[in-house]
């Protein structure tokens, strides 16, 4: 067990050891396992995720933070991994009149998210059989359907950080199910997916009915639809593409390690306008139950929200522990590795527009002409000049207020990231959050993320 006492007593010597000859130093323990089962509608299949477990320690030499990971646990593997740490302190040197790091509050915490139904109690059978009955109900809703693809997947992550002060564990669950269907007539093919992906067990491995209904409602609409005239219009983002926007917007944009690269225009802004005054948006790993939320990040930082945007002004970024200190700034919880053999960068968790006071009646009631976005398949942002692309897969005309039946597929909107938020004139007043999402740094380093919003009225170039 990566939280014994045994591990964590070594860990502890091993960082104060190396405190004798760095002004910081860190461990941090991650094992992650979990399962993965795909029925679709000629096959199936069923796997254990490749299951990773290692320690990486960190020092800090007054200028430069210097990392070693190993994959060996034993007592040995552990001190050869500080071996190398000391012997890059000798090559690179010590510097005692670099900025100080703060170590936090003394603390000794164990986390749990604990799951109503241990996944590892409910036989793989009976999983199948789950998967396959998804699988046949949604075949059972269309006679269009052609393909229908049901997905469960469970991972836990146990992690185990100690500095000089502190000694934190937590053991986080998420699981998560996916619904795909793709619809044929003539020579026309088309595809959506929906599904959930939740903190906790087997508890959460059933998606909604309004979610299904919903799912093969908008697939048989888009067998018929067109490409939309491009053009500037009025649009109704749903919470899901309100949550790819926020992702986009503001995402890797204020990842603070970013400012230090110089390759976020986001920096000249803080303090500044650059949304709508009904805009506000947060960062927050603390979330209960979403599945990007966790009680400390992987440099032991406690979880907590960050409002980025306050009422359309930029208030701040979200840092890891080498932006932060480099740049002066107060720390949030966002130093994420995607493993213990990853450098940790700063990166996003749980992203959202916070909620306002329209109904989505309201909102659809005040736009006379223009189109409803839902489905959102992919985005693209330029950090460095704010320009932006969202794509996704289904807008329904809005004509006198209400929704017309017509449907446009694809859909892109591309444009100025302030332009596109200083345009936003109505915010729902309920957020949902969309956790199937994953998010690399380029193309790489994946770390599981969230996002979400409520209905949001704007303005937007689509075609």
């Amino acid at each position: 067990m990566i939280n014994s006492d045994y591990i964590k007593s070594i860990l502890q010597d091993l960082v104060y050891d190396l405190e004798k000859t760095f002004p910081y130093a860190s461990a941090l323990v991650l094992e992650t396992a979990g399962e993965r089962i795909l029925v679709q509608t000629r096959q199936q299949s069923a796997e254990m995720l490749d299951p990773s477990r290692g320690a990486v320690l960190t020092v800090f030499n007054g200028r430069s933070f210097l990392e070693s990971a190993t994959g060996d646990l034993s007592p040995e593997g552990l001190r050869e991994a500080a071996g190398r740490l000391q012997e890059l302190g000798r090559d690179q040197g010590i510097f005692y009149d670099g900025p100080a790091i703060d170590p936090g509050p003394k603390m000794d915490e164990y986390y749990l998210v604990k799951p109503q139904k241990h996944p590892e109690t409910v036989a793989l059978t009976e999983k199948i059989q789950a998967c396959t009955a998804l699988k046949d109900d949604l075949h059972g809703r269309d006679e269009k359907v052609v393909q229908a693809v049901a997905q469960y997947a469970h991972v836990r992550t146990r992690e185990l950080f100690i500095n000089r002060h502190k000694v934190l564990y937590q053991d986080l669950r998420r699981t998560q199910m996916i619904a795909q269907v793709i619809m044929r007539e003539g020579e026309r093919s088309v595809n959506l997916h929906t599904g959930q992906a939740l903190q906790g067990g087997y508890e959460q491995a059933f998606i909604p009915e309004d979610k299904l209904a919903r799912l093969t409602e908008d697939c048989r609409r888009l067998l018929t639809a067109r490409r939309l005239s491009p053009g500037f219009y009025p649009c109704l983002f749903s919470p899901e593409f309100a949550g790819i926007f926020a992702h986009e917007a503001f995402g890797h944009g204020t990842e603070t390690d970013m400012f230090l690269k110089k390759r976020a225009k986001g920096e000249e802004y803080i303090g500044k306008p650059v949304a709508s005054p009904l805009v506000d948006m947060f960062d927050s790993p603390a979330l209960p139950g979403q599945a990007a939320s966790f009680f400390f990040d992987h440099e032991g930082q406690l979880a907590q929200e960050t409002r980025i945007i306050e009422k359309g002004i930029l208030k701040r970024g979200i840092t890891d522990l080498n932006s932060a200190t480099r740049l002066g700034l107060a720390r949030s919880a966002n130093g994420r590795r995607e493993s213990f053999e990853r450098k940790v960068y700063a990166r996003m968790t749980n992203t959202y527009f916070g909620p306002g006071t329209d109904t989505f009646e309201s909102l659809l009631a005040s736009l006379d002409d223009g189109f409803f976005l839902d489905h959102p398949s992919n985005g693209m942002e330029d950090p460095k000049g704010w320009g932006i692309q969202l794509e996704g897969y289904y807008a329904e005309r809005i004509k006198k207020g209400r929704l017309t039946g017509e449907v446009f597929t694809p859909v892109i909107i591309t444009g100025y990231v302030p332009d596109l938020l200083l345009s936003i004139s109505g915010v729902g007043d309920r957020v949902e959050i969309s956790g199937l999402g994953m998010c690399g740094k380029g193309h790489k380093e994946w770390v599981k993320v969230t996002d979400g919003g409520p209905f949001l009225k704007l303005r937007a170039r689509l075609a």
